[in-house]
């Protein structure tokens, strides 16, 4: 009942103040000095300035939070972030958002990685309904991949789901090789990463010209011959040892080449994966000289 008297004796004592006259004042004093000792005999003063310090330090510690919310990704972070901004930019021509059966590509093709000793890879998988391209690993994350697979593409060549994983491993190790993420590379990234934007607008240039380059790369520049090569050599080290994995490889490469030479609708893909006929000669065994 004390706690509640002088409760409501101060509220009184705020709302009337202005109201009293000096002498009344002088009594305000004289009470709120009563008061104040009482207050400190009950230690609740002691209470409230520890309130007081709590609500300080919460604060601090949401500012600290709200701070971290405007902070700029890390490079890591990065590339799937560009990646999937692409993807949704590109997605009338892509046109990845459509109906579509579980292929079944998801065991297959962790069999595969298995197979070749690349363990503990995470991976996603996306199919498109365009011709073009007609396979792409695209830059995400260390140890993790996103790849693309054209339908169009592996229908027309009637492809079973270890030809399209044969495929998706080719992805894999140029993604490996890091030339496309090496070609889209922002100059300002090492700029922004990291970096907090409170209180102003968060630069996505970079992101933005990670899209236009991969567009580009696609389009025009594509992958060298001699990356083809390191790319086809490297297949070949690692389906030797599973015979028919690589006569598999090798017919594959057959299809691709009868495709794009008889089937004007995937010409392009020569722009970005030069020559099949060539990968199928330098899988071929060296002659001897006799």
């Amino acid at each position: 009942m004390r706690y509640v008297f002088l409760s409501a004796l101060i509220a009184f004592s705020a709302l009337a103040q202005d109201s009293k006259l000096p002498e009344e004042k002088e009594l305000d004093v004289v009470d709120f000095q009563n008061v104040k000792d009482v207050l400190k005999k009950d230690g609740l003063l002691q209470e409230v300035q520890r309130k007081k310090t709590e609500v300080v330090k919460i604060k601090e510690i949401r500012g600290e939070e709200e701070k971290l919310r405007y902070i700029w990704p890390t490079e890591e972070e990065f590339w799937p972030l560009s990646a999937e901004l692409w993807l949704v930019k590109q997605a009338p021509l892509l046109r990845w958002d459509f109906d579509r059966p579980d292929y079944g590509l998801q065991e297959s093709f962790s069999t595969i990685l298995r197979s070749v000793g690349m363990l503990q890879k995470r991976f996603r998988l996306l199919a498109i309904d365009s011709p073009a391209p007609g396979h792409l690993g695209l830059p995400w994350k260390d140890e993790e991949y996103c790849l693309l697979f054209s339908v169009p593409f592996v229908r027309s060549m009637d492809l079973s789901k270890l030809e399209i994983s044969l495929l998706l491993l080719e992805d894999v190790l140029r993604l490996q090789e890091g030339w496309l993420k090496d070609y889209s590379r922002p100059a300002k990234l090492k700029e922004v990463v990291g970096q907090n934007f409170m209180g102003s607008k968060p630069d996505l240039t970079p992101m933005h010209e990670v899209g236009k380059a991969y567009t580009r790369f696609l389009a025009e520049k594509g992958f060298s011959f001699q990356q083809q090569f390191q790319i086809t050599k490297k297949m070949d080290a690692l389906l030797k040892p599973h015979p028919e994995l690589w006569n598999s490889y090798v017919r594959l490469l057959g299809k691709i080449d009868r495709l794009v030479k008889g089937n004007p609708a995937f010409a392009d893909y020569l722009k970005l994966y030069p020559s099949p006929e060539m990968q199928i000669r330098w899988l071929a065994p060296e002659e001897k000289v006799p």
